[in-house]
């Protein structure tokens, strides 16, 4: 929001002014404008609307034209009440004066440092924010005369500061005709008439220069009866004497000439580029990238080279673009002709004014540049056709301002550097900045403090530009905060730093600000943009995906990519596309701080939360339809609410499986417990840990699965959530019979089981009476693994759950092959693959596949266990990573079964590789067992006897009475071919033991 005191008071919400209703609202407006920040007691604003003739209802009457203005801002929290008063908050880059000001300072600061174009571009901006008399129309309120009086004067001031540095950039002849209207509308201003006088004696008019002083004389002496000052009658003395002091001073640039003529003079060989920063680091690349494109040569008749370098603020566009120009001067010997275009301020810069400009940088008279915008870019053009002239255009807006500014002729360069990517500048290279190298980082660093990182330990380097995100700008505030403050620490600043919540407030030096950097990126976007940006702030993932946004703002698909597109477009946000082609959006650290600030400025504490929940929530609408995908159906009923599943779906990949989605959004996830959990949504939270089962299952993320598991069970136990402790402990069985603790698995499976009991939650219980065929085949207790696994066939399927049914139906095949029933394992397996094929069940498929080729192994039907092989090796990836052992297995099974020991034992130690590099010590024994058959008829009975050894300790650590035996037939078997019948007797007998526990 904008609000404007210099002239009309005026508000503007994204440019649109708002109608300020009643005069008097407009008045209380304006007084607590006057005072932005501070407290106005309502007895003062009923004072400044009705003067000394209050009427009775005048507090009242001040409560309603209160309301009304908030109405009318559309921002509630603008006005708030304080004590008996009223505060309007308005930051200095929201109110015009505050800025006029603040661009007052630094065009003085650029002048001190004898920056004169600065300086002039600055005093330039500053006056652009006049649009009348301060107060225009209300300046005669008591209470606001004394302001409207200073601002003014101010203004006046400046204007004659602005003045005096053309004069010393020499551009006399460009001001005659506006000093010459200020002097009749301020004739009592001494200093306007001198610089008249001066303007006029450099353009060659020293008797009009001495008329004006007479005039001036008459004025005063009329009016107010006093001589003109001592200033003026010196000035009138040295004209008289033409003292060479009057004379022009040189200006950088204006002694260089060339052979070409303008307009009847020799045209000039304009330098206007700033200084190159000293301690310029880095962007070597980006440098290089440059140089190779703006030195090539071409001819008159192609278009000019053009650079377009972009990127958020901060990042060095600026820097790196008169850095690269600086080189090149020597190649556009012509000249360098710079202008800043204040594109991400509220008014861009004309091209015609600078087109004005360059015309007269390149020594056209002033008054030779036309008026029509379009005859001066063709007065441009012709001027620029045969000549090696690079142009820099810094902080540009749009092509639109770019287009009378880019030269027609291939002699010419260009560089633009902006926050947008300019895609409609066709054949134009384009340069994109992000975050430094650690390396650059570091280096910036210490280019910046001279010796005050020397003795500094690389811990607290790195942490220091970890938190400046690496960007320069914030490198550069840090380097000139230790340079200026000897007495800061470095572990001071660390800690500063360190603070996220208030970052951004320590990375500010002088008019060095990476908050405001940011916020002119900002405050040019349309509001649902700023919105978007707000509330995506607020999410804990790294980076979202499309629906992500959606939900965050609760809108349509649609709707939010265009609103993602403006973002990325001016470098608020990154995107980047994930293996399978989904685009992924994501925040610079910094920037990501920044939006949260404005989150928390601008939306209250209920908005902030609901944005939230509505990306949890669709969190878990994707996760229940990645459930339905991989699983056949949801396993478990699910009472958090979703946002729009039907637009979670949409948004998603047609040809990439919904599984392979939600493994993108694995970081995603676990930030999403977290943050459900400090919201206290314990219903959210645990519905989005059980729904990451599945993945974490899959994909074998054990880590985040325990993190899940602990944070939501913490929040449920706290809040008393059995329901939630019961389904997280039905999670936990999985994580820990995946890792192949089978004991502790049915522990937790057999407590979940009670939990639904005592709720009296069938469904639940259900769901945890399909997972105990799982761990009684594990166990050995093949016979009760059996009737359970029936009993659940029989119960799911009569309560719709075809799906997990099927799961655990699987279970009662298992045990039959390994009770040594590979014939009705075999009638099991066809079963569940037929209601898994129609179901489209597709892990299943491929693990039962598996199955059924190894129960038709143990028939002796090769050709059939070949072709279910087959069919696993296509679909092994629905499995995930583990889809690899299972191929790799399965083939040295059969080549194994065949004799073919040789080729069994290459995909055998394959499948070791990779249970080793799962850390599965289940899949390791299954694929050491048969590992030991071929290893029979080795020569090297040691390596293999060795080898079954470790075969043994890994069966012994996951407690599987079935592998154990098997592994200690096998070894047993090793030893007796060794000739050490006393070990294969101890041996043999164990598997004997072990086996009888099998029943």
């Amino acid at each position: 929001m904008d609000f404007g005191v210099l002239g009309p008071l005026a508000v503007w919400r994204a440019g649109v002014p708002l109608d300020l209703g009643t005069p008097k609202a407009q008045v209380l407006l304006a007084v607590l404008l006057c005072r932005s920040g501070r407290p106005v007691s309502a007895a003062a604003l009923a004072e400044a609307i009705w003067g000394e003739e209050q009427p009775k209802s005048a507090a009242k009457n001040v409560q309603t034209y209160v309301h009304r203005l908030r109405q009318c801002l559309g921002d509630p929290g603008r006005i708030t009440r304080e004590g008996s008063g009223y505060l309007l908050r308005a930051g200095r880059h929201e109110l015009d004066a505050a800025r006029f000001e603040d661009l007052t300072v630094m065009a003085r600061t650029a002048l001190a440092a004898g920056d004169l174009e600065q300086s002039r571009r600055l005093f330039d901006e500053a006056l652009r924010f006049w649009r009348g008399p301060a107060f225009a129309g209300i300046a005669d309120i008591s209470a606001l005369v004394a302001e409207a009086a200073r601002l003014d004067e101010l203004r006046l001031c400046v204007l004659e500061e602005r003045i005096e540095v053309d004069l010393r950039l020499a551009r006399h002849g460009e001001l005659l005709g506006e000093l010459t209207a200020l002097t009749k509308e301020h004739p009592f201003r001494e200093r306007m008439w001198a610089q008249l006088m001066l303007a006029l004696y450099r353009c060659g008019r020293r008797a009009d220069a001495l008329g004006v002083y007479l005039q001036a004389r008459d004025v005063l002496v009329e009016e107010t009866g006093l001589d003109p000052g001592q200033q003026l009658r010196n000035l009138y003395q040295a004209i008289l004497g033409e003292d060479p002091a009057l004379d022009p001073p040189a200006v950088a640039g204006a002694g260089a000439r060339e052979g070409q003529r303008v307009n009847g003079a020799e045209a000039a060989r304009p330098r206007m580029l700033p200084p190159a920063l000293g301690d310029f680091t880095g962007q070597r690349v980006e440098l290089a990238e440059i140089d190779a494109v703006l030195r090539e040569d071409r001819a008159c008749d192609e278009p000019a080279a053009v650079v377009t370098i972009s990127g958020p603020g901060g990042t060095g566009k600026t820097a790196l673009a008169v850095k690269a120009a600086h080189r090149l001067r020597s190649v556009y010997a012509d000249g360098q002709l710079f202008a800043m275009l204040a594109g991400t301020r509220a008014e861009p810069v004309d091209p015609a004014i600078v087109l004005g400009r360059f015309l007269r940088a390149l020594g056209v008279p002033a008054t030779a540049v036309p008026d029509d915008p379009e005859e001066r870019a063709e007065h441009y053009r012709s001027l620029l056709s045969e000549r090696r002239i690079l142009v820099v255009l810094d902080d540009a807006l749009d092509e639109a301002q770019l287009a009378p500014l880019i030269p027609a002729s291939g002699t010419c360069g260009v560089i633009v550097t902006g926050r947008v990517r300019f895609g409609g500048l066709g054949g134009a290279r384009r340069v994109e900045l992000g975050e430094m190298s650690e390396a650059d980082s570091l280096a910036l660093l210490r280019n910046s403090t001279d010796d005050r990182l020397a003795s500094a330990g690389q811990p607290e380097l790195s942490a220091l530009v970890r938190l400046c995100a690496r960007l320069p700008l914030a490198l550069r505030i840090v380097g000139s905060l230790l340079a200026s403050r000897p007495h800061w620490r470095l572990p001071d600043l660390v800690s500063r730093l360190a603070d996220e919540q208030h970052r951004l407030d320590a990375l500010r030096y002088r008019d060095l600000e990476v908050r405001a950097s940011f916020g002119l990126s900002y405050e040019g976007l349309r509001p649902e943009a700023r919105r978007l940006f707000r509330l995506l702030g607020l999410l804990e993932a790294p980076d979202f995906p499309l629906w992500a946004a959606a939900a965050a703002l609760d809108t349509e698909l649609r709707t939010a990519q265009e609103l993602l597109d403006e973002l990325v477009d001016v470098h608020l946000l990154d995107v980047t596309r994930t293996p399978n082609d989904q685009a992924r959006y994501g925040f610079h650290d910094l920037i990501r701080a920044y939006a949260r600030e404005r989150a928390e400025e601008e939306e209250s504490t209920a908005t902030r939360h609901a944005a939230i929940e509505r990306a949890l929530s669709a969190l878990v609408a994707l996760t229940d339809i990645a459930d339905r995908d991989h699983m056949g159906q949801n396993m478990f009923q699910r009472d958090a609410p979703r946002w729009r599943p039907e637009r979670v779906a949409a948004s998603l990949p047609p040809s990439v499986p919904p599984m392979s989605s939600l493994d993108s959004e694995r970081i995603a996830l676990v930030a999403g417990v977290r943050q459900a959990a400090a919201l206290g949504r314990d219903e959210l939270c645990w519905e989005l840990a059980v729904g990451a089962h599945a993945l974490f299952e899959t994909e074998r993320y054990f880590d985040d699965w325990q993190e899940c598991y602990e944070t939501a069970m913490a929040l449920a136990k706290a809040v008393g959530n059995l329901r939630g402790q019961a389904r997280l402990l039905i999670s936990m069985a999985g994580l820990r019979y995946t890792r192949r603790r089978y004991g502790p698995a049915e522990e937790s499976n057999t407590e979940a089981m009670r939990l639904f009991e005592r709720i009296g939650d069938q469904r639940g219980y259900l769901a945890a009476l399909s997972n105990a065929p799982f761990f009684l085949v594990q166990n050995g207790r093949l016979t009760e693994a059996i009737a359970a696994g029936g009993e659940a066939h029989v119960r799911l399927n009569a309560s719709g759950q075809a799906a997990a049914a099927l799961h655990a139906y699987s279970q009662v095949g298992l045990a039959h092959l390994q009770a040594g029933r590979p014939g009705v394992a075999v009638e099991v397996f066809a079963e569940i693959l037929a209601g898994a094929r129609e179901q489209r069940i597709r892990n299943l498929i491929a693990r039962d596949t598996y199955w059924l080729g190894q129960a038709q192994l143990a028939l002796g039907r090769h050709a059939e266990a070949e072709e279910a092989f087959t069919e696993l090796s296509a679909c092994a990836g629905d499995i995930g990573p583990s889809g690899g052992f299972y191929v790799a297995h399965a083939w040295g099974c059969l080549h194994l079964a065949g004799g073919k020991h040789v080729d069994a034992r290459q995909r055998l130690l394959e499948g070791v590789e990779i249970a080793r590099a799962l850390h599965d010590p289940m899949f390791e024994t299954r694929v050491l067992v048969d590992l030991l058959e071929p290893a029979l008829h080795d020569e090297d009975l040691p390596a293999a006897i060795s080898q079954g050894e470790h075969a043994v300790e890994v069966a012994r650590s996951i407690n599987y009475p079935y592998l154990l035996a098997s592994v200690l037939d096998k070894l047993a078997r090793l030893h007796a071919a060794a000739g050490d019948d006393a070990a294969a007797d101890r041996l043999a007998r164990e598997a004997v033991t072990v086996g009888a526990r099998i029943r």
